[in-house]
């Protein structure tokens, strides 16, 4: 606890640096002078926080991944790939240049890109029909080990009618045959990206993710074993933006970033990590958010030579 309260002081003044997030207005209120931290440990049973670590904020694209865990929960990793690789796209975060981006896929298949986001949440939409996100909600509850989270609903209807860029991506990809119910899976997608975390949340699914699928505070297996490599291998490769390949040399661990300023991160059979900080970089990911995990990675003793 010592420890984190004095990472959180060295990088304070990072939230000076960077912006939040403005392409939805209910995200680009928020004070930008925010930092928290709660890291799970999974060897000692401990969970230890420190700054703002139980200030509740939006998930954002962090849903993505519990998403993605639940499809293939139900449909198998197998069919859930096949899915989202038949609608591959290589979309950046807030692109609309469909002409010149969606031509041609020259990248591989990025599997928590938004339009795949978009397709995997399609899937929960014909699995569960109208009770879709109540579903998403359940399952994130019981992977983040919080039954308080909920859905922001004013930060709802700011996405749903301010985030042109993701109304377009679904029209693109119903017009390419991909995607039947856009309105729904809209709706379905700008609820799940709403709902409201803590670090102690994000912290709690990195624990899961850590120990292999299963969930410490109660020892069930959530996630198989093949499927939870299959999530931290997308975490480091794929889950900081056009950042990820720098982030995997600089920290090393599977990380997913929120454009709410989240962080969930994993060290592998050790622990859990989530962290808060609402300015961001260029891309996308929280710029003291990531200078304090960097130093979590560096500094914390318990944390030495276990980068993923």
């Amino acid at each position: 606890m010592q420890k984190l309260e004095q990472l959180i002081d060295k990088n304070f003044n990072e939230t000076t640096h960077g912006r939040v997030a403005n392409y939805i207005p209910a995200l680009g209120i928020v004070d930008p002078q925010q930092l928290g931290i709660t890291v799970y440990d999974i060897d000692e049973e401990q969970i230890g926080t420190a700054g703002m670590a139980g200030t509740r904020f939006a998930i954002e694209s962090i849903a993505k991944v519990i998403t993605l865990i639940l499809a293939i929960k139900r449909l198998g990793h197998e069919h859930v790939l096949a899915e989202l690789e038949s609608g591959a796209t290589d979309f950046s975060l807030s692109s609309v240049l469909l002409d010149t981006e969606l031509n041609v896929q020259t990248q591989p298949v990025n599997y928590l890109n938004n339009s795949s986001a978009l397709l995997t949440t399609a899937l929960i939409d014909q699995l569960m029909g109208q009770n879709s996100f109540n579903a998403l909600l359940g399952f994130c509850r019981e992977i983040c080990n919080d039954p308080c989270i909920s859905l922001n609903e004013r930060l709802f209807r700011s996405a749903i009618m301010n985030d042109k860029d993701l109304h377009s991506l679904a029209y693109y990809l119903k017009d390419k045959g991909l995607l039947e119910t856009v309105d729904q899976t809209l709706i379905t997608y700008f609820m799940q990206s709403s709902m409201m975390v803590t670090t102690q949340s994000l912290a709690n699914l990195g624990a899961v993710l850590a120990n292999d699928g299963i969930m410490p505070w109660n020892n069930v297996r959530l996630i198989s074993h093949a499927d939870n490599e299959l999530i931290k291998k997308l975490l480091t490769t794929v889950g900081s933006f056009e950042e990820s390949k720098e982030y995997t040399i600089k920290i090393g661990l599977p990380i997913k970033s929120g454009t709410s300023g989240g962080l969930l991160a994993c060290a592998p059979q050790k622990c859990g990590i989530g962290v808060f900080s609402p300015a961001l970089d260029q891309y996308g990911n929280s710029v003291a958010g990531m200078s304090l995990l960097q130093d979590v990675v560096d500094q914390l003793d318990w944390l030495y030579n276990i980068k993923y």
